[in-house]
């Protein structure tokens, strides 16, 4: 059938805007917009023209998949009649279905006695060896979507969803638009296959297959972790596998988007491996089929899901915002890789890693490599970095919840001052990882307060360095950009801006530090100065055309060297084609008999001869397109000639994708130079932004001791948060002395909970290297923050409130010791009064035994009796002031100010009020709690009388 004619579009259009499905019309009025670019038309070929240059499509689809046709045809009513006829036949067959309609689940398989096209045996041949994947299929100018991945992609990506016969349901998204959809598919969690077309109309029509189907093949795997995007959408996905030896969890993490590889190895423990978990927040998990209990526990309440190394594989529409798990097989010795990724360096490396990080390691290796990205875990050269060492502190998930350290308004949040996105992760490592080498800590604190001596102007050599950090904001993320050229995914715009922001970079920091400038400084200056690297940038740029590279033309972008030198050659082939063309209009206008006379380009078509349609010409002249005045054709030799030009140009657009390739591993195989001196300007940066924290007003510089036991002497503490929100904020004197507890009481929203985190919080940042918001603080070397504070229970695990506070709590006495900090937050609260009391007090009381610096809160009032005589125990409270009422319940201000000696009562009635609770209510509760205080005081002066009764007794008797 060929091509309708306006007339018979506009009919077409007429009967669709009738049938259309009221369903449809309320998603299009609910869906937001979506502004999708069509694709490029393409020019209207007519069969006859199109035998010499267009291959056949053998692929099942419509016989126009490749070719748009434009213009308008001759017709009449009767052909439009036909077409709305069979169209309604078509119509009565075809199941459309929306994003979220259909519930069947369609796997790709092929069906005893089912019937085929050419594209879905292909796609049924790649679904087989890909079945973890969903597969976006190139057709022409489509990507196009089958079986259950169709249904993944309609809802997904708002896209419709159809299925006509037996066939498998379909979908497609327009070729512009490839990267837009994949991103979103890969953000949802899906693993996907991109499979593109091996060759191009023209070079399949020159070909010996030119009856064949088109070549099909998985060009690109992307997964959750493996998205290396150009722009930073936040932090970089991590790709964790885990393996188990022998009770020993080995761990390898890497970072593809920025090249970060980490490996460690601990005991196969709970909270061990949660706190990695919460640490590094993966998107993909690689697990061997078999794993302990407990690890088995963690990582399923992780990911969200049940792991079963039995289930299957393939992508589902279920499984859209999961944490993305792989299963595999236990893969061979990371060593035995290293020789095909050319990396033999890296054995000895790998040799010195334990035998669990080794074989996690491994799996990494083995899962990257038909990526194209396991190079990259091998190309740093040195030891890996472990993710924790014995220099760092190790902040548990329960603490970094507890202290809310990352996250919307978090204490990361309050101290970013960083000025790129590769300085902001080197800073949030050291926050991560508080420093508790005091070498290591001083020499940061040195640099710190150097820089933020330079911010303030207070001396005139390093003001370049200040100049030097407002600069970096137009760097980009260069990080990221060099990964992406070392896996050759950057644009040419995006190589050209990495190279510009590298040079830039080369150039930013001078050459030599000041004398006066502390070692750490001047370690990272000497880093970022790399003469070499500078000549290397400098020919680069000079060997592109900026231009060229920013509108993405490959061909064009190479103005020196060998490169642009082979491009030459193409270049030339193409305009010796373009001359042979324009060498045939004469030979036209004198077959025409014409003396004014030109080739034209309509609708895309070059080389066309316009006559009238009542011109003669010769017979064997191509008949290309027509209009009622107007007739179109090709010459034969124009025929041949626009597929020698038509291959000659792609020629030459596969040269250039080449030469470009090579251009990018040229780049490459400087990458750990290139990646030093970006190392060098994260540090930079990460240093001047606590420089930039530390100028700010109320910030002191803490004073570190590395001591046995630790202390915390802070005056004017305030929060970092919350002073950032609020000026009203009250400062404290906190004075912990080590081996020694401050038991905290006071009333019900008075302040408690904000102290001791604050508290905790200023420890943090100190081991980090930043200023703190204190007058003064005077801090001993912590080894760990320990953390026991709000009530949740863990329904995943089976563990009620209660059962959450005892396993917290028993790690803290398992793990703390004389250097570390336990805050406790109203332990016991979760089960009935008297255990919960029995159990605070037996917690206090083994901490200071173990003499472990520590701030308890309670509201347990006998404790403090308790503990009245312990000089290792400090009664405060959170000062208030009470105003006596007619109804007798007390109305509190709060002053949120500490003070010495224990508060009287928690004035939880007072809460209640505020809250709102019903007057009635408030005076009942009243009541029944006067009564069940003098009940309780009763029984405690009965018990009294009796045992000072049997005293006398005794004593008489005696």
């Amino acid at each position: 059938m060929g091509v309708p004619s306006k007339r018979v579009q506009a009919s077409l259009s007429s009967f669709f805007k009738r049938k259309e499905p009221a369903a449809k019309k309320q998603r299009e009025e609910e869906a937001p917009p979506v502004t999708t670019p069509r694709p490029a038309k393409r020019p209207r070929v007519t069969r006859a023209a199109a035998k010499p240059s267009a291959a056949p499509d053998s692929d099942g689809g419509s016989k126009e998949e490749h070719a748009n046709e434009e213009g308008e045809e001759e017709g009449d009513e009767e052909e439009a009649a036909s077409l709305v006829a069979s169209t309604a036949t078509h119509l009565s067959q075809l199941s459309m279905r929306g994003p979220l309609s259909s519930t069947h689940v369609q796997l790709v398989r092929r069906q005893a006695g089912a019937k085929y096209t050419a594209l879905e045996e292909q796609v049924l041949d790649l679904k087989q060896q890909h079945r973890s994947s969903v597969l976006m299929v190139e057709v022409g100018y489509k990507y196009r979507f089958f079986g259950e991945d169709a249904r993944i992609a309609s809802q997904v990506l708002s896209i419709m969803c159809t299925q006509g016969g037996n066939s498998f349901y379909s979908a497609s998204v327009p070729t512009p638009r490839l990267r837009v959809h994949l991103r979103r598919l890969v953000h949802a969690g899906y693993r996907v296959a991109v499979v593109r077309q091996q060759e191009t109309a023209a070079l399949k029509a020159a070909g010996s297959n030119r009856s064949a189907p088109f070549t099909r093949a998985v060009g690109e795997i992307v997964t959750p972790a493996t998205l290396v995007e150009e722009e930073d959408e936040g932090d970089a996905p991590w790709l964790l596998s885990v393996a188990e030896l022998g009770g020993t969890l080995g761990l390898a993490a890497v970072q593809p988007a920025t090249g970060a590889v980490l490996v460690d190895d601990f005991a196969a423990t709970h909270d061990a491996l949660a706190t990695r978990l919460a640490h590094l927040r993966p998107r993909e998990l690689l697990l061997p089929r078999t794993l302990g209990a407990e690890a088995h526990r963690v990582l399923a309440l992780y990911a969200g899901r049940t792991l079963d190394a039995a289930e299957s594989p393939e992508p589902l529409l279920e499984h859209a915002g999961r944490t993305h798990v792989t299963f595999t097989d236990e893969p061979a010795p990371a060593v035995d890789r290293c020789a095909g990724l050319d990396a033999l360096g890296m054995a000895p490396h790998i040799a010195d890693l334990a035998p669990a990080a080794e074989r996690a390691l491994a799996r990494v290796l083995a899962y990257l490599a038909p990526l194209g990205m396991a190079r990259m875990v091998l190309a740093h050269g040195g030891a890996f970095a472990r993710f924790h060492t014995r220099t760092h502190m190790l902040l548990s998930a329960t603490a970094l919840e507890a202290l809310q350290v990352f996250g919307e308004d978090s204490l990361f949040a309050t101290v970013d001052c960083t000025r790129t996105a590769f300085g902001r992760r080197m800073l949030r490592r050291w926050v991560a990882h508080p420093l508790v080498d005091a070498e290591a800590l001083a020499a940061r604190h040195d640099a710190v307060a150097y820089l933020r001596a330079g911010l303030l102007g207070e001396h005139a050599e390093d003001s370049g360095l200040a100049a030097a950090h407002v600069r970096m904001r137009s760097l980009g993320d260069v990080e990221r950009g060099l990964s992406r050229v070392y896996y050759a995914m950057a644009a040419p715009a995006e190589l050209a801006r990495v190279l510009r922001s590298l040079a830039q970079a080369a150039e930013l920091l001078p050459a030599a530090a000041p004398k006066a400038a502390p070692a750490l400084v001047g370690r990272v200056l000497r880093q970022a100065h790399q003469p070499e690297l500078r000549q290397l940038l400098a020919g680069w740029l000079a060997s592109i055309d900026a231009k060229a590279a920013r509108a993405g033309h490959k061909a064009r972008m190479f103005t020196a060297g060998p490169l642009s030198e082979l491009l030459a050659t193409h270049h030339r082939r193409v305009q010796e084609a373009e001359q042979a063309l324009q060498d045939e209009a004469p030979r036209a206008a004198r077959a025409l008999g014409l003396r004014d006379f030109a080739f034209r380009s309509i609708s895309g078509i070059d080389c066309l001869v316009d006559v009238r349609a009542t011109q003669t010409v010769p017979a064997d002249w191509v008949r290309v397109s027509s209009t009622k005045t107007h007739r179109r054709y090709h010459t034969p030799a124009t025929v041949r000639l626009l597929a020698e030009r038509e291959q000659c140009r792609e020629a030459l657009q596969l040269a250039a994708a080449q030469a470009y390739t090579d251009f990018l591993a040229q780049i490459s195989a400087h990458h750990v130079a290139l990646r030093q001196l970006v190392a060098a300007l994260a540090t930079f940066d990460a240093l001047t932004a606590l420089a930039t924290l530390a100028a700010s007003p109320g910030y002191c510089r803490p004073q570190m001791a590395d001591e046995e036991a630790a202390h915390v002497r802070l005056v004017g503490a305030e929060h970092p948060v919350l002073r950032r929100h609020t000026a009203a904020y009250v400062p404290n004197d906190v004075d912990l002395r080590a081996g020694q507890a401050v038991l905290l009481t006071g009333p019900n929203a008075g302040g408690k909970s904000s102290l001791i985190r604050t508290v905790a919080v200023l420890c943090v940042l100190a081991q980090s290297g930043s200023y703190v918001s204190a007058q003064s603080a005077h801090l001993g070397i912590l080894d760990a923050v320990h953390t026991r504070m709000g009530a949740h229970d863990d329904l995943m695990r089976g563990r009620s409130t209660f059962m959450v506070e005892m396993l917290e709590t028993a790690a803290i006495l398992q793990q703390s010791t004389s250097r570390s900090l336990a805050i406790i937050d109203e332990l016991g609260r979760g089960t009935s009064t008297h255990d919960g009391a029995a159990i605070a007090y037996a917690v206090l009381a083994q901490l200071v035994a173990s003499r472990v610096p520590t701030l308890f809160v309670t509201h347990y009032a006998h404790i403090v009796d308790a503990f009245a005589a312990n000089d290792s125990v400090k009664p405060c409270h959170m000062a208030y002031v009470e105003e006596k009422t007619a109804d007798g319940i007390a109305e509190l201000t709060f002053l949120y100010a500490l003070r010495e000696g224990a508060s009287r009562d928690s004035f939880g009635l007072n809460v209640a009020r505020i809250a709102g609770l019903p007057h009635a209510l408030l005076l009942r509760a009243r009541e029944r709690a006067e009564w069940m205080r003098v009940d309780i005081e009763s029984k405690r002066a009965a018990k009294h009388a009796r045992d000072l009764q049997l005293a006398v007794r005794a004593a008489l008797n005696g």
